[in-house]
Order: structure tokens, then C-alpha cells, then sequence
């Protein structure tokens, strides 16, 4: 047997598993792409907006903030935690913040501010929309 036959032998082989092999990587992209299609639409969020609104002392007890448009019949607004305090006397207490979706893309945020001093309050938030 030649070496030419040898070789010529060889290559057919190194052909046949290159093919092989470009139609294994094509079957994986397909189905990696199919896998991704799953995991994506598998998800009941649409969008997460999160926020920090913040009362400035002596300013306005009550603040309307726009976010981007949510369906309201498919969302959720929480409060994450607040943080403050008024002074009584020696005693510090914290301020009771209140958060509301007015509409689609309107958050109204309310402090309760004693008539005598109060210092910085913020809430934080986060509003949640679902498919």
C-alpha cells in the first residue's frame, strides 16, 4: 500500500469526523437556544423597578414620584424599610412613611412630620409588575 493511499485514507476519515462534528455543535446550538427560549419565557415577572425616596427635613410630608408605566391590575408596590426619626423630648421615634401606586406611573410617598422638628426621612421601594 502507498503512502498517497494511506494519507488520501486519512483525510476521508478527518472529513467525515469534521462533519460529524459541525452537526453534533449545530444540534447543541439548537438546543441550547430552544433551553433558553424555555427558561426565559418561563418567568411571571415583566419588570422590577426599585427606588429611594427621600424627605428632606421641614420640606413637604407628601411626594409623587413617575416611574416607568406599570398595568395595575399586574403590579405590586412594597416597601422595603424606612429610615428616621423625629425628636420628643429625649425620645427619638421613627417616622411612619406610606408608600401608594396612584396609577400606571405615579408612587405617592407619605411622612408623618410632628409640628415641632423632624429630621430626614427616606422609604425605600420596589414595585413589581407581572405577565
Amino acid at each position: 500500500m502507498s503512502l498517497d493511499a494511506v494519507i488520501s485514507a486519512d483525510l476521508v476519515k478527518t472529513r467525515a469526523e469534521i462533519a460529524a462534528l459541525g452537526t453534533a455543535v449545530a444540534a447543541a446550538r439548537s438546543e441550547i437556544a430552544s433551553l433558553n427560549s424555555q427558561v426565559t419565557g418561563s418567568s411571571v415577572i415583566k419588570s422590577v423597578q426599585r427606588g429611594l425616596i427621600t424627605f428632606v427635613a421641614q420640606g413637604p410630608t407628601e411626594l409623587i414620584i413617575n416611574v416607568a408605566p406599570v398595568n395595575l391590575s399586574k403590579s405590586v408596590l412594597r416597601s422595603l424599610g424606612s429610615q428616621g426619626f423625629f425628636l420628643s423630648g429625649d425620645v427619638y421615634y421613627p417616622y411612619d412613611t406610606f408608600i401608594q401606586l396612584l396609577s400606571g406611573n405615579q408612587i405617592k410617598a407619605s411622612a408623618f412630620q410632628p409640628s415641632w422638628w423632624w429630621s430626614q426621612a427616606k422609604v425605600s421601594w420596589e414595585l413589581v409588575e407581572y405577565k
